[in-house]
C-alpha cells in the first residue's frame, strides 16, 4: 500500500504540455493496439472470402482520475485548474505515467462528471479520443554528408524532415537507397541556398520558396535500420519514433 500511494505521488501525466500531476493522479487501461477493421469479400465458385485490406481505427481512451484534494472546499479551484488544462480545440500529445517515453495525439471527449465531492479526492472517468493510433515517441536528429546508416527507432515507417545546404550546383538529391526512391530538386542552387524537405506534407522550399522537383520524386518512408544518400553538400534529418 506504501509502494502504491508512493507511485501515486510521483506517477506523471502530462497533457498538451500541462502537467496534471500536481492535481490528479491516474488509473490508466489501455488496448494492446488500436482496433483493428479487417474487410473481406465474397469470393465466386469457392467457398471461403478474399482478403481486401485491414486499418486501425481511432478508439476511446479512459483515464480514472483522482483530484489531490484534503477537503471538499479545495475542490471546486482545483475542478477549474483541472478543466482549463484539460480543454483543447485540436488533439495534443498526451503522456501517461504506464508509458512515459511515447505519447498519443489526443483530445478530451465526452462527460467528465465527478463522483461525490467529499473529503477524499473526489474521481472522475475522463474520456480522451485518440484518433491517431500511431504513438510517437523520441525526436531524433542526424547529420549526413554524403551516405548515411543509421537506426529509425520505433516499430512503424517515419517521416523524414531535411534541412540541407547542397553548395553550388543545378539540382539536388535525397536518396532511399534501400528502395531507389529519391526527392530531387531540379534548379539552380548557389552556396547560399537552404533546402528544406517535409516527407509527410510532400512539401520542399528553396530560401522559403516553394522548390520545382523531379516529376519523378516519391516522397519515401524509413524504417528499421535506414541508408541514406545525398547528392552534395550536407543535411541534417529529423524524424520522431513511431510505434504501434
Amino acid at each position: 500500500m506504501e509502494l502504491k500511494r508512493k507511485r501515486n505521488q510521483s506517477d506523471s501525466i502530462v497533457f498538451n504540455g500541462h502537467d496534471l500531476s500536481k492535481l490528479v493522479y491516474c488509473k490508466v487501461r489501455r488496448p494492446i493496439m488500436a482496433d483493428v477493421s479487417a474487410s473481406f469479400e465474397d469470393a465466386p465458385g469457392r467457398h471461403g472470402e478474399y482478403f481486401k485490406n485491414a486499418r486501425r481505427a481511432g478508439y476511446d481512451l479512459q483515464i480514472d482520475m483522482w483530484i489531490r484534494t484534503e477537503h471538499r472546499r479545495e475542490v471546486a479551484k482545483a475542478r477549474h485548474e483541472l478543466a482549463a488544462l484539460l480543454w483543447s480545440d485540436e488533439p495534443a500529445p498526451l503522456y501517461l505515467p504506464d508509458d512515459p517515453t511515447r505519447y498519443l495525439m489526443a483530445i478530451v471527449s465526452g462527460a467528465t462528471d465527478l463522483d461525490e465531492i467529499t473529503d477524499d479526492c473526489p474521481q472522475a472517468t475522463v474520456t480522451f479520443h485518440i484518433c491517431d493510433p500511431d504513438y510517437y515517441g523520441q525526436h531524433r536528429r542526424m547529420d549526413v554528408s554524403g551516405a548515411a546508416s543509421f537506426a529509425v527507432g520505433g516499430t512503424l515507417p517515419a517521416a523524414l524532415t531535411v534541412t540541407a545546404k547542397p553548395g553550388a550546383c543545378s539540382s539536388w538529391r535525397i536518396t532511399n537507397t534501400d528502395t531507389a526512391e529519391f526527392v530531387e530538386v531540379v534548379q539552380p542552387l548557389t552556396a547560399s541556398s537552404v533546402v528544406r524537405m517535409d516527407f509527410d506534407k510532400e512539401h520542399v522550399t528553396v530560401n522559403g520558396s516553394v522548390a520545382h522537383l523531379n516529376i519523378m520524386s516519391d516522397f519515401f518512408s524509413v524504417k528499421d535500420r535506414a541508408h541514406i544518400k545525398i547528392s552534395s553538400g550536407s543535411a541534417t534529418l529529423e524524424w520522431e519514433e513511431r510505434w504501434l
